[in-house]
C-alpha cells in the first residue's frame, strides 16, 4: 500500500468501517461485493500503512453526563508557546481535541463539561492561567452536525 493511492474498493471499506466499525471481514466482504480474503488482506494492508488508526465507539456525551459541549479559541499573541502548551492543554480534564492552527489564533480546543460551572473553572482558573495563553474565546455548542469526509472521496 505504501506509495500506492486508495481504490474505490479501499475507500468502500473505510467508509464502511466508519459507519459501523463492528462490522465482520464476512459483512465488510458481501457489502463491498469482494471476497472475504480480500477484505481481509485490504483491511490489513490499510492498518499496516496506518490508513487505519484505530476502532472506537461513538457516544452520547450528553447521556454520558457531558452535556456542555464548548470550542474554545486560544491566542497565545506574537510569541505562541509551541508543542508544549498544545500537551498541556491536552491533558486539561474534559479536553477531546487540541488542534494548532494557522490564522487568527493558535490554538481550537474541543471540550465536554459536566456542567457550565465546571466549563467556567477549566476556562478560568486553568487555560488562562496556563504560560502563554494571552486570551480565550469560549464558544458554546448549541447544535452539531457532522458529515463523514470519506464520502467526498471518489
Amino acid at each position: 500500500m505504501q506509495g500506492r493511492t486508495l481504490d474505490d474498493i479501499d475507500l468502500a471499506l473505510l467508509r464502511a468501517l466508519r459507519q459501523d466499525a463492528r462490522r465482520s471481514i464476512r459483512q465488510l466482504a458481501e457489502e463491498v461485493h469482494i471476497s472475504r480474503s480480500s477484505a481481509h488482506t485490504r483491511v490489513r494492508a490499510l492498518m499496516d500503512a496506518g490508513v487505519i488508526t484505530g476502532f472506537s465507539t461513538d457516544v452520547d456525551l450528553g447521556k454520558a453526563g457531558l452535556p456542555v459541549h464548548a470550542v474554545l479559541a486560544i491566542d497565545t499573541g506574537a510569541t505562541p508557546a509551541g508543542s508544549e502548551l498544545a500537551t498541556e492543554l491536552a491533558s486539561i480534564p474534559f479536553v477531546s481535541k487540541v488542534l494548532t492552527i494557522a490564522g487568527d489564533v493558535d490554538y481550537i480546543v474541543e471540550i465536554s463539561a459536566p456542567s457550565h460551572e465546571v466549563l467556567s473553572e477549566i476556562v478560568l482558573r486553568g487555560v488562562l492561567k496556563l504560560p502563554g495563553v494571552t486570551s480565550v474565546r469560549t464558544h458554546l455548542v448549541i447544535a452539531e452536525r457532522a458529515r463523514d469526509p470519506l464520502g467526498a472521496v471518489d
